[in-house]
Parts: C-alpha cells; sequence; structure tokens
C-alpha cells in the first residue's frame, strides 16, 4: 500500500546518501534543490497554474455568454407569453362580443323554446354520460317546432 511506497521512496534516499552522494546537499554552484529536478518542478507548477488561470478565464467566459444567451431566452419567452395572452384576450373578446349579438338576436324571438333549445347542447355524444337526457332532448325539439299557446284558458 501506501506505506510500501513511503517506504521505498526513503530506501532510495538513504541508499544515495549511503552510496557518497548527498541528495539534499547543496551543489557545487550552492543553490541545492533549486538546480536540477527543482527548478523543472517549479517550471511545471507555474505551467500548470498558467493552465488552471486559463481554464478559470475561460470558463468564467463561458458562463457569461450563457448568462447573457439566457436573459435574452428569458426575454423572447416573456414577449412571446405576453403576446399571446393578448392574441386569447382579442379572441375571447371577439367570441363574448358574437355571443352577445347572438343573444340579443335571439331574444327578439316570440318562441321562447327556440332560446331554450339554442342553449342547451342537445348533440347526443356531447352529454354526461351518467344521464339519459334523450327525452329532454325530444320535449326541448317538440316544443321548438310547436310550442303550446300562451292562452291559460285553453287548457
Amino acid at each position: 500500500g501506501a506505506g510500501g511506497k513511503a517506504a521505498l521512496v526513503v530506501k532510495n534516499l538513504k541508499g544515495r546518501a549511503t552510496r557518497g552522494m548527498d541528495y539534499f546537499a547543496p551543489t557545487p554552484t550552492g543553490e541545492g534543490l533549486t538546480n536540477g529536478v527543482g527548478s523543472r518542478d517549479a517550471e511545471l507548477q507555474a505551467k500548470w497554474e498558467e493552465e488552471i488561470r486559463q481554464r478559470e478565464e475561460k470558463e468564467a467566459q463561458v458562463l457569461e455568454e450563457n448568462l447573457e444567451r439566457a436573459k435574452v431566452a428569458l426575454e423572447s419567452f416573456e414577449e412571446e407569453r405576453q403576446q399571446k395572452i393578448r392574441d386569447a384576450m382579442q379572441k375571447n373578446r371577439e367570441k363574448e362580443q358574437l355571443l352577445m349579438e347572438q343573444f340579443a338576436t335571439e331574444t327578439e324571438s316570440e318562441n321562447p323554446w327556440e332560446r331554450i333549445v339554442s342553449l342547451v347542447d342537445l348533440q347526443t355524444g356531447m352529454s354526461d354520460e351518467n344521464f339519459d337526457v334523450s327525452r329532454m332532448r325530444q320535449v326541448f325539439i317538440q316544443l321548438k317546432n310547436s310550442p303550446p299557446s300562451n292562452d291559460i284558458n285553453a287548457a
């Protein structure tokens, strides 16, 4: 495991030192670890830090672009939503106006049963399945086609 590797490193370092080489001793130039392997490690570390900084800058730039695109998309969505709401309101007003005009013309009719039939849905497939309203339909249509007289004394 990990203990074996650490022991191996120590053994290697001790092995080098016992052969007459002191790894941590200063070099003849007097620079120690920063000369050879140490300077290469510092160079790699600097390179890695620069790469990380560039990645972070790129990430921040992509994030900013995504936020801007999201903002534009949200504004577009809101405009479309508002337009749909306005269109639906206009369509509903027109339907209501048409229904009001139709209702006004039907109230002028002499036969009140025509108005009732126009207000009741007489389509066979449209009624609630739990109730049989066929007789009611028949009665409404009969009253519409031949309304009873308004004379109370006739009965």
